[in-house]
């Protein structure tokens, strides 16, 4: 099988401009699907914490390129190949997005370290399984459904990140009481809904990670379809509830 592969540019002029390029320590990562798609992240450290864990302009750059598979750094609701942060500290974590239009296996890798006087320990997080992959001993590898997963996945340096990850996490969305499906369709702009919704007088509600209400509809039947062709592209909350339970999970949109 023919690779597609988007292969990560450095450049500079455009990206890091505020440091000189032996300052930064960097993690390269590798991510494949399995179709062959192949995606590669950095993430730099500044030593005068120059950048932070947020969007810095001159640090991280964008993905502006829209494929049906793809793998990022999630900073305020966005996906990024590269983010600059501060001062390298083993007690951080970094969000990862997995969005796939495709099923089968993906396999995150550990490519370099570059510029750290010692090699660090850099583990992938897995929510669901509460379970972490030491990348520098060997590829992740797992085999996933056609899904966005976002708060699932997390770039670590210990293993004890979990204890904050999860209570952050917990703080955000409500405790599932009721079976839901929820799965994005990128080509048809449509977010899919599946539950036993009928007779229980469900509302649909869509809000920013800001808070802002951007839609609310009532849910009638077993399937329901929002189109999305209208909402920004980012990370959403998406809340339902009735008379019989409450549930809430986030949901990437990339029209």
């Amino acid at each position: 099988m023919k690779k597609t592969t988007c292969l990560l540019i450095l450049m500079c002029a455009t990206f890091f401009i505020e440091l000189s390029a032996q300052d930064i320590q960097r993690i390269y990562l590798n991510f494949e699907t399995s179709t062959g798609f192949q995606r590669q992240l950095l993430l730099g450290f500044t030593p005068d914490n120059a950048a932070t864990d947020g969007y810095d302009y001159g640090y991280d750059g964008g993905t502006f390129n829209n494929f049906a598979d793809d793998f990022g750094w999630i900073i305020e609701g966005n996906s990024y190949v590269i983010q600059g942060v501060g001062e390298f500290n083993t007690n951080k974590y970094y969000p990862l997005g997995m969005f796939l239009t495709n099923s089968g296996d993906i396999t995150v890798s550990l490519a370099e370290l570059n510029n750290f006087e010692e090699d660090i320990d850099v583990y992938l997080y897995d929510v669901e399984l509460d379970s972490y992959a030491l990348l520098n001993a060997s590829n992740f590898t797992q085999n996933l459904q056609a899904d966005n997963y976002i708060d699932r996945f997390y770039i670590t340096f210990s293993t004890t990140a979990h204890l904050d990850i999860n209570s952050n996490l917990l703080s955000v969305e409500d405790n599932e009481i009721y079976p839901v499906n929820i799965w994005y369709s990128k080509s048809n702009n449509e977010l899919h809904l599946s539950g036993n919704f009928n007779n229980t007088n469900a509302l649909l509600s869509l809000y920013s990670l800001e808070g802002k209400k951007i839609i609310k509809e009532k849910m009638s039947t077993e399937e329901h379809t929002l189109n999305t062709s209208e909402i920004s592209n980012g990370i959403y909350i998406v809340k339902i509830d009735s008379d019989t339970f409450s549930y809430s999970t986030k949901v990437c949109i990339t029209n």
